[in-house]
């Protein structure tokens, strides 16, 4: 038997409890990465708050918060087995509690603490990374992680931006975090959400002329004869640079000039 599920950290919970309460299964996996299976028979496992809430403080009370985080940024990783590889170290931590995280040679750990830290290094690089934009009244951020990672940074930048109303947008998830004075909360964006009509054109004029001006900083810092793109490349990897306005072209406001290349623009 495998049971799938919606793709949500509690629907995940909710498979873990019918594995140890109504029948037991090999194999996890959402929706979205399942395969397929000619020899085994699957099973959708609905969400159920009042499971998962059990199942995710049972987790709490016998892993240490090292082995609980682990198995959550694991959750949100791009790993298309992470659920078996979660299901196999929930079952393990259940029987050893708090010595589970000794135990690096183990299969069950290793692939766990391989996904967290995956995960937790693009935390990491896309906290310094991340690009906001003035679209009024918002500052706006659009980027594509590999991993799931939008609710482990929307604290950092909801904390960092405490006065602004601020969106990321994780355009490959279709969803953003909006945060406004330390709370923030995140949505899911359909194709025709205004999100995605944004453009360049959305920008206010300061946005134009900060653009401009970081652009040329950026261009004029460095020393031509030191410059290593190899290395640069191994900080800011070229999948990253789309969202990143020193990699991006010239475009919208911020291309048109006044006399000797500055943008025309009323700062209030």
């Amino acid at each position: 038997m495998i049971y799938l599920y919606d793709g949500t950290f509690y629907g995940l919970l909710t498979c873990i409890y019918e594995h140890y309460y109504v029948e037991k299964v090999a194999e996890i996996f959402s929706e979205e990465n399942f395969l397929g299976s000619i020899i085994d028979e699957t099973k959708f496992i609905k969400v159920n708050e009042d499971k998962a809430v059990k199942v995710e403080k049972a987790i709490r009370d016998k892993f240490t918060l090292i082995g609980y985080m682990d198995m959550y940024r694991s959750f949100l990783s791009n790993e298309v087995n992470k659920d078996c590889y979660i299901l196999a170290y929930v079952i393990h931590g259940f029987k050893m509690g708090a010595t589970m995280d000794r135990l690096f040679s183990e299969p069950y750990v290793i692939n766990i603490r391989k996904m967290s830290k995956r995960v937790g290094f693009e935390v990491l690089r896309f906290e310094g990374l991340l690009r906001f934009v003035e679209k009024p009244p918002f500052l706006y951020s659009a980027f594509e992680p590999d991993n799931d990672i939008l609710p482990l940074i929307a604290e950092h930048f909801a904390d960092r931006y405490l006065n602004e109303q601020i969106i990321i947008h994780d355009i490959k998830r279709k969803k953003a975090v909006v945060a406004y004075e330390g709370k923030w909360l995140i949505y899911d964006i359909d194709n025709n959400h205004e999100l995605n009509k944004f453009n360049d054109k959305d920008i206010s004029d300061n946005e134009a002329l900060l653009q401009k001006l970081w652009r040329g900083y950026f261009e004029h810092i460095g020393i031509s004869g030191r410059k290593n793109l190899k290395l640069q490349q191994s900080f800011v990897p070229l999948k990253y640079r789309k969202h990143i306005l020193e990699f991006t072209p010239v475009s919208g406001k911020d291309s048109s000039s006044g006399e000797g290349g500055v943008v025309k623009t009323k700062i209030e």
